[in-house]
């Protein structure tokens, strides 16, 4: 069979396979030395390691093979390798497999020195998983004393930094030492490659356990300038839930008493950035406070409520930035460059990322370049929006597993005729000039057949008593309000002179308004004769109103003169103030029959 393939190929193809088997065969990596430090200090799982590779084969080699250790295959977040300070190629074959491309083919006998990084989430387990509020948080993590890798290492070490002394145990491996901080595995000679060694540690970690759940990124792109950017966030505190209930009094006296409690955290926001937002559903929250710098602007995020292990919470803000800050053109053809995810957090951790690009009506042509992560692109959208005909494209991107790493930009190429720029302003201008042509041709029509007078007169009813309505209400407002303040300060205020003509001023208004309302009485009787019994009880409760303003009047009058006393004056105010209210019920009662 593979000589009958072999006569298939052409001769072209027989000389790449060829060279390529001799490569694979010629080529023999090793570590030589491996310096590895993992980062346990935050929710992330932070591994960088220093390799020095020597080629022990008699040919090249152009790729190193990166392996990823089984135990944490499914929660690996990123994953780069450098060379020089240069970030190589790296190509994924297989599950927890990838290929990296050096700088140049390796010499036989050669040496060079690779920087691997890898960042895993949800590997640091809280243990116990429930706790106290007044606790401090425990984690653990399962991890391997070896740098797992497919290639023979001569000597290699490890060193987990935890940023606590509190360590509770960790897997014992000789050489193995607990240093302060960290916990070192090594120097191990000889180790054959895709060997595992289970180590365990488990200690004290308080850092911010804050997750995104599911992040909604929505971009809106015009061409006027302007871009416009919304976020969405779901986020759930992934740390040690609580195992009682969350005392409010206990915090509020000693905050730091909740070592695991998020407060606050801050997001990063673009230096050009301006009408920043800070919403949820129930709307602005005032707590955030927005710190602007010629660099970036950091928005300072404080939820309504403290954040413990299991509790969730959810807000969106947003943005605008000019467009010269994210896109460019040449001609027709534009490049809108923006970040797939930004700074959310620092150590930020999402489970699933949505980024919705709205770009104008009439763009076309579309291209991607993602940057050097797995990024889905879904279905395309079309939305419509205010003065749109046939809708605006929107690009729709996913990704999950997230952190900080993967803020990075991605290009999207389209073209659009400037043209179409001013289809909205002439549409605005067309809109117009037809409303204004109809309201010249109608004005200038008689469309009426006969003049229904009994639903004019309905209309003038209408209008009456809601006039009617207004000036009760500007009663109560303006004049009897006022009158309970006059009574309440005449105690206080022994000016006599300014209590006068405040008392006079309101005598004037009461008086006015009276006329008025007997006024708009008279024509509400005289258009609609059958309203004149609850126009007259209407009067009759408001003279009931008058004549106990009288009294609160009277009232204020002896106790501006000190001619009552105090528990006099307490018993006589609460009685007529009673009958002041009862006398404005019945008004309002009255008024809701009319």
């Amino acid at each position: 069979t593979f000589q009958h393939y072999f006569k298939q190929i052409n001769l072209r193809m027989k000389v790449v396979l060829l060279l390529c088997l001799l490569a694979l065969s010629s080529s023999l990596l090793v570590n030589k030395n491996v310096k590895r430090i993992v980062d346990l200090t935050t929710q992330l799982a932070k591994s960088k390691s220093e390799v020095t590779v020597e080629n022990a084969g008699p040919g090249s080699a152009a790729v190193y093979e990166v392996a990823v250790d089984s135990i944490s295959v499914d929660n690996l977040s990123y994953i780069s390798v450098t060379q020089n300070g240069v970030k190589l190629p790296l190509k994924k074959v297989a599950d927890g497999l990838y290929e990296a491309t050096l700088g140049s083919p390796l010499a036989a006998g050669a040496t060079t020195t690779l920087s691997v990084e890898m960042s895993f989430t949800h590997v640091l387990e809280p243990f116990p998983k429930s706790i106290n509020q007044p606790d401090n948080q425990l984690v653990r993590v399962h991890s391997n004393a070896y740098f797992y890798t497919p290639y023979d290492t001569s000597e290699q070490t490890s060193a987990f930094k935890l940023g606590t002394t509190k360590v509770e145990s960790f897997t014992p491996r000789s050489p193995s030492k607990k240093d302060g901080q960290s916990i070192s595995y090594g120097p191990y000679s000889s180790i054959a490659g895709k060997t595992s060694a289970r180590v365990t540690l488990h200690f004290e970690n308080n850092s911010p356990f804050l997750t995104i759940t599911s992040l909604k990124r929505e971009i809106e792109v015009s061409h006027w300038g302007n871009i416009a950017v919304e976020e969405h966030y779901q986020m759930s505190h992934t740390g040690a839930k609580l195992k009682a209930q969350f005392s409010r009094l206990d915090f509020q006296r000693n905050p730091i008493g909740a070592p695991t409690a998020i407060k606050s955290f801050r997001t990063v926001l673009p230096a050009s950035s301006r009408d920043v937002y800070y919403r949820d559903d129930i709307g602005n929250i005032s707590t955030s406070n927005l710190r602007e710098s010629d660099d970036a602007n950091e928005l300072e995020i404080r939820p309504r409520f403290p954040l413990f292990g299991g509790w969730n919470t959810k807000y969106y803000i947003g943005y605008n930035v000019p467009s010269y800050e994210m896109l460019g053109s040449n001609g027709n053809q534009y490049k809108l460059e923006v970040p797939f995810v930004d700074h959310s957090y620092d150590n930020m951790v999402v489970d699933y990322a949505e980024l919705r690009v709205t770009l104008p009506e009439g763009c076309s042509d579309f291209e991607v370049a993602y940057p050097d992560y797995e990024i889905t692109r879904e279905a395309d959208d079309l939305v419509k929006t205010y003065l749109d005909t046939f809708g605006r494209p929107v690009l729709v991107f996913t990704a999950r597993n997230l952190e900080e790493s993967h803020i990075q930009n991605i290009e999207i190429y389209y073209k659009f005729n400037s043209l179409m720029l001013y289809r909205e302003p002439l549409l605005v201008v067309n809109a117009f000039l037809i409303f204004f042509v109809l309201v010249i041709i109608i004005v200038r029509l008689d469309f009426s057949i006969a003049v229904d007078e009994d639903s004019e007169a309905r209309q003038r009813v209408a209008y009456l008593v809601e006039e009617l309505f207004n000036l009760v209400n500007k009663i109560k407002n303006t004049v009897s309000d006022e009158y309970v303040e006059l009574l309440k300060g005449a105690r206080n205020n022994k000016d006599a002179k300014a209590f006068k003509a405040s008392k006079k001023e309101l005598e004037v208004l009461y008086k006015q308004l009276l006329e008025e309302c007997a006024s708009v009485s008279k024509k509400i009787v005289s258009f609609a004769p059958t309203l004149t019994d609850r126009v007259s009880e209407l009067t009759r409760r408001e003279g009931e109103r008058k004549s106990v303003i009288a009294s609160v009047a009277a009232l204020a009058d002896k106790v501006q003169a000190d001619k009552v006393s105090r528990s006099a004056y307490e018993s006589q105010e609460s009685a007529v103030l009673s009958k002041l209210y009862t006398a404005q019920s019945n008004i309002e009662d009255a008024l809701a029959v009319l």
